[in-house]
């Protein structure tokens, strides 16, 4: 259920932060989604890569940081829904790659089935909030 949560912010996030601002601001903020799933996986998985990992991480965040400084169109509304999204989706790969990794959970539950699971589980949370 956490997994199809993420799943469910993800969605949700990128719908509001397109509706709420410029739209390549939108996947301007989401092209740092890389840096945050390095930090989760720091957090919740212990997995400390190597520094030349960290070191390819630096032209993405110079590259958001100077496109983000001319943005127009810039909202503290689509900023916080387009992290939404990348916090979102980098826990949803975190937490599908510790749920996937070791133990069989299902007779037939490979990645793209676990994948259509949460998008099913993820329709079934947006039922209540679109009604």
């Amino acid at each position: 259920f956490p997994i199809a949560l993420c799943h469910t912010g993800v969605h949700v996030g990128a719908v509001i932060a397109l509706g709420a601002g410029a739209v390549s601001f939108a996947h301007i903020v989401k092209a740092s989604e890389p840096v945050v799933t390095c930090a989760l996986n720091a957090v919740l998985l212990g997995q400390v890569l190597p520094l030349p990992v960290y070191a390819t991480l630096l032209p993405i965040i110079g590259g958001v940081a100077i496109a983000s400084m001319k943005e127009l169109s810039f909202t503290y509304l689509a900023l916080a829904s387009a992290m939404l999204s990348n916090v979102s989706s980098a826990a949803r790969g975190v937490l599908s790659k510790k749920t996937m990794s070791g133990k069989q959970i299902g007779e037939n539950l490979d990645a793209q089935n676990l994948y259509a699971v949460l998008t099913a589980m993820s329709t079934v949370i947006l039922i209540p909030l679109m009604l």
